[in-house]
């Protein structure tokens, strides 16, 4: 801890194991979220047209027009609706939560703590901060709010995923970049 409490802008100045052991998180950092762009473009789309749906339990699966040739899908008997669209029930949408909720603020906490190792100026150190500490805040929320019909909920999911997106690729891209610079 003394760490946070000595000036700002030590992470070049680490030992060459910590900013390895940092540089690797940071690195997954990136991939992961490279990823959760990826997993969200599949649940809900990219432009989350399809979070009513996946978080709301209520439409009906889009039929998918039949294509002539190609290969078959080939499914044990009574399989058909293996590959039917199921929306999230209530135990999955409570476990996800639960996950997350232990997860996300870890991983904030760590990414919040090399962050403030940089050379970054405290209002800013603060406000990428309290960017990304909402905009978990609402990702926790935001699939509940889809669940129950809020009105403003699809954007609210939108929004979190974008100060989260933004607020820990700064936070991670910075400290980096500050490492391993000449």
């Amino acid at each position: 801890m003394q760490d946070f409490t000595r000036p700002s802008g030590r992470l070049r100045a680490l030992p060459l194991g910590a900013r390895a052991v940092y540089t690797v998180f940071l690195v997954f950092t990136l991939v992961g979220l490279a990823l959760t762009l990826s997993l969200t473009h599949d649940m809900v789309g990219i432009d989350l047209s399809r979070a009513d749906e996946y978080y709301g339990g209520e439409a009906a699966p889009e039929e998918e027009p039949e294509v002539e040739g190609g290969p078959a899908l080939v499914l044990p008997p009574g399989g058909e609706d293996l590959a039917a669209f199921e929306p999230m029930p209530r135990r999955k949408l409570l476990e996800i939560t639960h996950f997350h909720l232990f997860s996300m603020p870890v991983y904030l906490l760590i990414l919040s703590h090399i962050y403030m190792l940089s050379r970054a100026r405290k209002k800013s150190k603060a406000a990428w901060i309290t960017a990304g500490s909402i905009g978990t805040l609402l990702h926790i929320a935001a699939p509940w709010l889809v669940a129950h019909g809020w009105i403003g909920s699809v954007i609210t999911y939108g929004t979190s995923g974008l100060l989260m997106l933004a607020s820990y690729s700064w936070m991670t891209v910075v400290p980096l970049w500050e490492m391993w610079r000449r």
